[in-house]
């Protein structure tokens, strides 16, 4: 074990890219399922795709509001593993406060990503940054709870519906990039775009907020169907620019009760976990929708078991080959 110069100029370059609010920052930290995040509220603990999707949406909410300089860094390093523990000072809205960091670091591809931060401060965040900040995936689907929209119209014969999560991959990294007037001009573009195929396949826009999209359908074929239509329009759509916009679903059907919290609370629920664990340009379908389109229309290029957050247990999923035809969405 010996002190890390490398590792010290890593941490003091990524905090003043947290500083300066560049979305960028998103892409040091590692992209292993086993990646993990904590902070001060006790539902700050995010791990894999989590990490970037709910820690990029925090930067979003504190930008222009927030800073952080790194006093005094102490790094270390042993072979392709590092770590480091830092004193710093965040400003929010002018108001200054002392924090605490650590770090794990692994090499990977011959440079230094975060497999592990633990972000200490000396308050709950909400009395931190004055301000009500997003801490988990669960908060996301929060909005369309609330809102318990009509979905009769999408219900099949025997009252269950089909749930889509659309989600623009790497978001926060596509803003800083691009800027906010031409970030907003796509994701314009994005939406209409599912807006459109959706009601082609005879499904509803139930929410859009931000980069991402719930939609309901009656028929899993449609569903699926429609997925595979966003996908290739997103392409279709997008290819030529840089960086382009990519896309990832995922689908589940559930019983529809009428009971809205408790609809919202499984069916809902559960499609979106399925999503956040799509990859980019990949439609993600649960073991019920897979069961359900048994039949020549639709192949699946591969299946994986994993744990979804809040669901116990281990499930498999089940990734659509893009690459056939699209099913007939008239189909129920």
């Amino acid at each position: 074990m010996e002190p890390s110069e490398e590792i010290r100029r890593v941490i003091e370059r990524w905090t003043k890219a947290i500083a300066e609010g560049d979305a960028e920052c998103l892409e040091r930290l590692s992209e292993h399922p086993g990646a993990l995040i904590v902070g001060t509220d006790p539902a700050e603990w995010w791990r894999g795709a989590e990490t970037r999707a709910v820690w990029g949406r925090q930067l979003e909410e504190l930008r222009g509001v927030f800073s952080v300089r790194a006093d005094e860094i102490d790094a270390w390093e042993e072979g392709s593993v590092g770590w480091a523990a830092l004193k710093e000072t965040i400003s929010v809205d002018g108001e200054t406060r002392e924090g605490r960091a650590t770090y794990v670091l692994r090499l990977e591809h011959g440079e230094w990503k975060v497999a592990q931060a633990h972000w200490s401060l000396p308050q709950a965040k909400i009395q931190t940054f004055g301000r009500s900040l997003t801490v988990t995936i669960d908060e996301l689907e929060k909005i369309v709870q609330r809102e318990r929209p009509d979905l009769s119209g999408t219900l099949d014969s025997e009252g269950t519906v089909t749930i889509v999560f659309t989600d623009i991959v790497d978001s926060t990294v596509l803003l800083g990039r691009l800027g906010d007037h031409v970030w907003l001009d796509r994701l314009r573009r994005h939406n209409a775009l599912i807006e459109r195929t959706t009601a082609e396949h005879g499904g509803t826009v139930v929410e859009t907020q931000g980069d991402g999209s719930m939609l309901a359908f009656p028929s899993v074929r449609r569903a699926v169907a429609c997925a595979r239509a966003i996908q290739r329009a997103v392409g279709l759509a997008f290819a030529d620019l840089s960086p382009p916009i990519v896309v990832r679903i995922g689908i589940h059907t559930g019983d529809a009760i009428h009971e809205g919290d408790h609809f919202f609370g499984t069916t809902v629920h559960y499609a979106a976990r399925v999503a956040s664990q799509a990859l980019g340009g990949e439609v993600l379908v649960s073991n019920i929708v897979h069961d359900l389109l048994a039949g020549p229309e639709v192949d699946f290029h591969e299946s994986r078991e994993v744990e979804l957050k809040g669901l116990e247990g281990r499930h498999r999923l089940y990734a659509v080959d893009l690459r056939k035809s699209e099913p007939s969405a008239a189909r129920t």
